[in-house]
């Protein structure tokens, strides 16, 4: 007897209002929620715009999970199709900037005044976007170091000092070299910050070590991730708080770390 062959019946995409498909619109949307990830959105603030996005395109139900570095969300559409996608998010960085560009490209998708079609290009055009020149940001680390330095008491020299060794942390954050792991470059820039230090207060600029190190110190801790961390907790966001929470302790040991190699290796601090 010949087998009959059976033919299986191909799964057809159900297609929303607009012609988008349940898949579709939420790669869409995780798009833009993974770009906000990345530039430092909150994760309350990832799972608010893809949910709007989503029930925009005619979403009934969504659901979304964001961590530091992990986005789940599911959709579910009038007809009853679902679609449920996974995002990896591997570095992430506070940009304030293309983090607000971002935010006002989400809203602009859900008044429709976007199309989802243009939602790549619109992010590729402001991932490459910068707000200002990069030695303009150079020189904001020379000043914020040597501000910080005369702002906890040092003197105008100390200022000066801080802001010689602000430059090296600053040019090394402009040029940043690939290590395997942030840890490590967080010990990298924070030695070579204090090791400036050192040398510049040796060579008879700046009266205070100390407070040359703090000019230089505050250029590197992880204030901003922290405060995260902090708001993130108040929010109810629990696991994300308490990520962020061990993340911004653990910088802090690592740039401790850091100084500590770096004087060490001068040989001490001369008072």
């Amino acid at each position: 007897m010949k087998k009959r062959k059976i033919k299986v019946a191909k799964p057809v995409a159900c297609l929303n209002e607009q012609g988008f498909s349940a898949e579709y619109i939420l790669c869409k949307a995780l798009d833009i929620g993974e770009n906000l990830l990345k530039c430092g959105g909150e994760p309350h603030r990832i799972e608010d715009t893809v949910t709007r996005i989503c029930s925009a395109y005619g979403s009934v139900h969504t659901d979304v999970f964001a961590l530091p570095s992990l986005v789940i969300a599911g959709v579910r559409m009038k007809d009853g199709t679902t679609a449920t996608q996974v995002r990896r998010v591997y570095k992430t960085a506070n940009n304030m900037y293309r983090l607000d560009k971002i935010n006002n490209l989400s809203r602009n998708v859900c008044c429709g005044t976007v199309p989802l079609e243009d939602i790549d290009k619109n992010i590729q055009d402001i991932m490459a976007s910068r707000p200002f020149n990069r030695y303009l940001a150079l020189l904001g680390g020379v000043i914020a170091a040597g501000g910080f330095a005369v702002f906890f008491g040092g003197t105008i020299y100390d200022g000066l000092a801080a802001a010689v060794a602000g430059l090296f942390v600053s040019a090394l954050n402009l040029h940043k070299i690939k290590f395997g792991n942030q840890m490590l470059y967080t010990v990298a820039v924070s030695f070579v910050g204090a090791l400036a230090g050192l040398v510049v207060h040796r060579l008879g600029l700046g009266d205070n070590i100390d407070m040359i190190m703090i000019g230089t110190i505050m250029l590197v801790i992880p204030g901003l991730s922290f405060g995260n961390a902090v708001r993130d907790l108040l929010f109810g966001d629990t696991i994300s708080g308490l990520i962020q929470f061990v993340q911004a302790i653990m910088t802090a040991v690592m740039v401790a770390f850091g100084f500590i190699v770096a004087i060490m290796v001068f040989g001490g601090v001369a008072v």
